[in-house]
């Protein structure tokens, strides 16, 4: 249980402080500020590639577990980190519902 607790309060937490972003900016309010250029750039790209590296590993791992990645494609491409931790959550619930040895 504790392993599903902190990808599920990163999960609600980000995607509230996410929504209240979006309220107060409008959805697409993240592109000019990283239109500017230097360190606002650079940290959109490294996000962009952390969840590119992210797909890259979950779509091998979510056959393993026998999770359709699909929705945490898709969820990930639209929502960004909203979609991997959702993955993370689904993951864990996943672990939690396995039979245990022993």
């Amino acid at each position: 249980m504790k392993k599903l607790a902190l990808p599920l309060v990163a999960l609600v937490a980000f995607t509230v402080y996410t929504a209240l972003v979006v309220i107060e900016h409008g959805l697409l309010g993240f592109i000019p500020a990283h239109m500017v250029g230097g360190w606002a750039l650079q940290v959109f790209l490294d996000l962009v590639l952390a969840l590119i590296g992210f797909l890259v590993l979950a779509v091998p791992d979510a056959r393993r577990r026998g999770i359709d990645i699909r929705p945490f494609i898709a969820a990930t491409l639209l929502l960004g980190s909203i979609g991997m931790l959702a993955y993370f959550v689904r993951r864990q619930l996943g672990e939690l519902r396995r039979p245990t040895h022993g």
